[in-house]
């Protein structure tokens, strides 16, 4: 077989290859984010039910490491008892992290609600999630009422401008007259 032939024939086996392959990648990364949801759900559902010392085992090890797992009831307690029961919780977004989000490294996925409380309405609940040991694990739960779009900003916006060296020296001067 020619050369050119054997190349030819290489892509298509290559191409045929990546095309068989396509469906199972594309099934297993929905997999995976079904997986989070379905992680996120259940540790939320602890939260909810104020098993806090429940929630704490599912944890990831860097939350573990932070916190020891008095303090985490302890905050659990201090955040979601005024807020009373979770009325309703609707997702909003996932998005997977591969490189990790702000001070976590690794695999995150991140998972934002929309959440009524009964004494918090119209709340912003975020689940990050961290793949550690083959499994989703919680690794952060942030929630609060979402800020009214019509309401002024806390403060001024300001904006930064970069001076370069064209913005502090004048430019030349031509002579008059010309």
């Amino acid at each position: 077989m020619p050369t050119g032939h054997k190349i030819c024939f290489v892509r298509f086996l290559v191409l045929s290859f990546l095309i068989v392959l396509a469906p199972r990648v594309h099934a297993s990364a929905a997999q995976q984010i079904d997986q989070a949801v379905s992680a996120a759900k259940a540790w939320v559902s602890e939260i909810d039910a104020g098993k806090y010392d429940d929630s704490y085992t599912f944890t990831c090890e860097e939350v573990r490491k932070k916190f020891p797992q008095d303090r985490w009831v302890d905050v659990l307690k201090t955040i979601r008892t005024p807020w009373g029961a979770a009325l309703d919780r609707h997702q909003l977004s996932h998005v997977y992290q591969p490189n990790g989000v702000k001070g976590l490294e690794g695999e995150c996925m991140v998972i934002t609600y929309n959440t009524n409380f009964k004494n918090m309405a119209n709340a912003t609940e975020t689940v990050v999630l961290k793949w550690e040991d083959g499994q989703w694990r919680g690794a952060g739960y942030f929630a609060g009422v979402k800020p009214d779009p019509d309401a002024p900003p806390l403060a001024p916006n300001y904006t930064t401008e970069v001076q370069t060296q064209e913005h502090v020296t004048a430019p030349p001067q031509s002579p008059a007259g010309q």
